[in-house]
């Protein structure tokens, strides 16, 4: 198992940035076997898999590690063919990337986010209803399906881009800008919302109104095409492996804490705590039509993809939405079928 630094951490769904941040991840040659994976630093089963090396062993092939800053490099690194599979990428870059025709597809879910990814504010600011964000910054990864969700809330509860100052910083910028005192607030996900909480934050909630307002997020595995259609196998073999994973969370908590834990360099009461906000729907559950559905037969998912993409336009982030079909065809359970059999 060989690991690529970070990228560039700014955050981009498309164009010439994103090529040239593409163009700085090595691409994959098929006759070494390696599989170019992008991957965020989570306190998630995943990290389990790949700690324990059961995603290298169930592919059956080396696996360069690629640490990504935003689902938008995953985009980036797919564009230029750099990355092979992206594991966690949100939603909201999933849904820019089928919109703009990224030659990727959707293959699996990692989880239903609920309120895992949360607004979290400074304590001492006193911020308590809507009004109180007025004049603050509040810092978040653009392209990524926490941005997605400040967006929303700021405009369900009609406050203006104006009104705040929305900073574009990844994960690790954020705790650095937390500390420093420069930022009042952030949206984003742990271990770096931990941090915050750790160090004076308080959880303001908003999932809860959000997702019933249609800000549904979730987090997903995608595959490239050209990838996916040469090594079946593989992609199947990735996806049972974190399968194998979420069956360990679920049988043996405290041991997965304590593996997500090391691997993502917080404690295992910390990482206990973060995977119990997440829902994440095992992969038999992911076949049916509430989620993906089977191939020939799409599942409710899909629609959360194209309402994504229509909103990603209203904000400008992308030119056009493609028609509900588009994003059913952007879903591909095929490799999943094989990794439940």
């Amino acid at each position: 198992m060989t690991e690529t630094p970070p990228l560039s951490r700014r955050g981009v769904i498309a164009g010439a940035t994103g090529l040239a941040l593409a163009a700085a991840i090595p691409r994959a040659r098929a006759a070494a076997r390696t599989i170019n994976i992008g991957y965020f630093v989570e306190t998630k089963p995943t990290m389990i898999a790949k700690a324990q090396g059961w995603f290298e062993g169930a592919a059956k092939a080396k696996i360069n590690w690629v640490e990504m800053g935003s689902g938008a490099q995953i985009n980036a690194g797919m564009v230029g063919g750099s990355l092979d599979m992206g594991i966690g990428i949100g939603s909201s870059p999933a849904a820019a990337g089928l919109s703009q025709g990224i030659p990727y597809k959707v293959v699996a879910m990692l989880d239903n986010i609920g309120p895992a990814e949360e607004m979290t504010v400074r304590a001492s600011e006193h911020i308590t209803q809507p009004s109180d964000f007025i004049g603050k910054k509040i810092a978040t990864p653009f392209g990524s399906t926490s941005h997605f969700r400040l967006i929303g809330f700021l405009k369900t509860n009609h406050l203006s881009l104006s009104q705040v100052t929305v900073l574009d910083l990844p994960p690790e910028q954020i705790v650095a800008a937390w500390k420093r005192g420069d930022i009042d607030a952030a949206y984003v996900w742990s271990p770096a919302k931990a941090e915050l909480l750790a160090d004076g934050g308080a959880v303001y909630k908003t999932y809860d109104k959000l997702d019933a307002e249609g800000y549904v997020i979730a987090d997903l595995f995608v595959a490239r095409n050209a990838f996916a259609h040469a090594n079946p196998e593989a992609v199947a073999g990735i996806l049972g492996a974190y399968g194998r994973a979420l069956d360990m969370y679920k049988t043996q908590p405290d041991q997965a804490a304590a593996i997500v834990g090391k691997a993502a360099g917080v404690s295992a009461a910390v990482a206990a705590a973060n995977l119990a906000e997440y829902d994440f729907v095992p992969l038999k559950t992911q076949l049916t039509a509430q989620w993906l559905g089977t191939p020939g037969h799409p599942g409710a998912f899909a629609a959360e993809l194209e309402h994504t993409a229509q909103f990603l336009v209203g904000q400008k982030s992308i030119r056009k939405a493609r028609p509900l079909t588009a994003y059913q065809k952007g879903i591909d359970t095929s490799y999943l079928e094989k990794a439940v059999a």
